[in-house]
């Protein structure tokens, strides 16, 4: 066994370094990378609705609100085909304009798919971010009728919907608001506007995030933890979330000049976003529900069975024995038993065998 170094022991004694170790055990012991991935499951499974309900969008405003941009629209398509053959490019056209004015019955099914996909993935967020929250593991399942619970599951999505589209406007707002106060007030010329326009804006980014982890440890937990442990949290995962954006938005710069990655690229760089942040919801709610509880996941309350007794055993009481005197008794009387009836068994053997003799020798004399 190898011995821990001093300084690695009270390095871990330190309050700040033993509650991460805590949220570590916590989120490994509760299978925080299991329900990860399968929320990442839903988000990408939500993705196809979500278009289907844009193109619908786009084809209701491109045949209803504002018809005269379908020609644009056409002419558009009709350009990127380059060099094809007129009756290919007709082909298309006629393809395009029709896609268009179905854009209802797109809707319909979108609206449906995403209105299932939507509830199962707020549904399984809120069962992960629970297990890692609640003092057991398991808990016995809440007898709720299916239509309530997705209809409460949508809700809660339409919320945090609500809530990404008010921070995340405010934080471009504000950050589009910030460029034209500075050219109002005629500082562009400064070489010191650009890094604090920056850092105004991460100071937005970061804001909004928090609103939107507060909004999630706030509706999604059964229990209720202190209330600055819960803004600490929810502060951390913010942090965390802005730095998450900036690399998916490097990599994505990235993926730019090879035409083969910018085509897979956003793809795989949209599922390791949604996985990242999954994993970091959970670990934060991990985080959060090991400030001032052990990381050791409490076994359910098992029911008590009574067995029932079990009859009590006679003590032994070892071979039964007989005393001596008649014991020699018994003996002398078998054998005298055995010696009569040996006796008469002779007797009779050979009265028999005499008779036979006898019958015998007469048989001869006759001769």
């Amino acid at each position: 066994m190898v011995a821990v170094p001093e300084s690695i022991k009270r390095l871990k004694q330190r309050p700040w370094i033993a509650h991460m170790i805590r949220a570590v055990e916590r989120y490994i012991s509760r299978l925080g990378s299991q329900f990860a991935a399968a929320t990442t499951y839903f988000s990408v499974l939500a993705l196809v609705p979500i278009m289907m309900m844009a193109f619908s969008i786009t084809g209701f405003v491109l045949t209803v609100v504002q018809p005269e941009l379908l020609d644009d629209v056409v002419d558009a398509v009709a350009k990127a085909l380059g060099s094809t053959d007129s009756a290919t490019r007709e082909q298309v056209l006629a393809l395009v304009n029709e896609a268009l004015s179905q854009y209802w019955a797109i809707g319909i099914v979108g609206l449906v798919v995403a209105l299932y996909t939507g509830a199962k993935w707020m549904g399984h967020l809120k069962n992960a971010v629970r297990t890692q929250w609640r003092p057991g593991f398991d808990l016995r399942p809440q007898k709720i009728n299916i239509v309530i619970r997705t209809v409460g599951n949508l809700v809660l999505l339409l919320g945090l919907l609500v809530g990404m589209a008010v921070s995340f406007g405010l934080s471009s707002l504000s950050t589009s608001l910030a460029d034209t106060v500075v050219a109002w007030l005629g500082l562009s010329d400064q070489t010191w506007i650009a890094p604090l326009l920056r850092i105004a804006s991460i100071v937005f980014s970061i804001g909004a995030g928090w609103l939107i982890f507060m909004y999630l440890y706030t509706v999604l937990p059964e229990t209720r933890e202190p209330w600055p442990v819960v803004r600490r949290g929810a502060l951390l995962g913010s942090i965390a979330l802005v730095g998450l954006q900036f690399v998916a938005s490097f990599l994505i710069s990235a993926f730019r000049g090879n035409p083969a990655a910018s085509i897979f690229g956003p793809v795989i760089v949209l599922m390791l976003f949604f996985n990242i942040f999954a994993q970091l919801t959970l670990f934060v709610a991990a985080w959060i529900a090991t400030a001032q509880h052990e990381a050791i996941p409490v076994p359910p309350e098992e029911e008590v069975t009574i067995e029932p007794a079990e009859p009590q055993k006679q003590p032994d009481e070892g071979p039964n024995l007989v005393l001596e005197p008649v014991a020699v008794r018994s003996v002398r009387a078998g054998m005298g038993a055995g010696y009569v009836t040996g006796a008469a068994t002779g007797v009779g053997l050979g009265a028999a065998l005499a008779y036979l003799f006898s019958a015998a020798v007469r048989g001869r004399k006759k001769t």
